[in-house]
């Protein structure tokens, strides 16, 4: 590779970050409360769980 293209990847990988932060700060209604982010981190690991008991069936 060229330093040239090293340095664009390089560019685009520190822009990224930024991005994302300003697209938290400004919609304060994506904000989550505490219970909010429980009941999604649970049915996520609900959902972990029958995945994992459906692959553990199939072998």
């Amino acid at each position: 590779m060229s330093k040239k293209s090293t340095a664009k990847r390089n560019e685009k990988i520190a822009l990224q970050p930024a991005v994302a932060a300003t697209v938290v700060a400004t919609n304060p209604q994506a904000e989550m409360s505490y219970d909010d982010m429980l009941t999604e981190l649970e049915a996520i690991v609900s959902e972990a769980d029958i995945r994992l008991a459906e692959e553990e069936g199939s072998l």
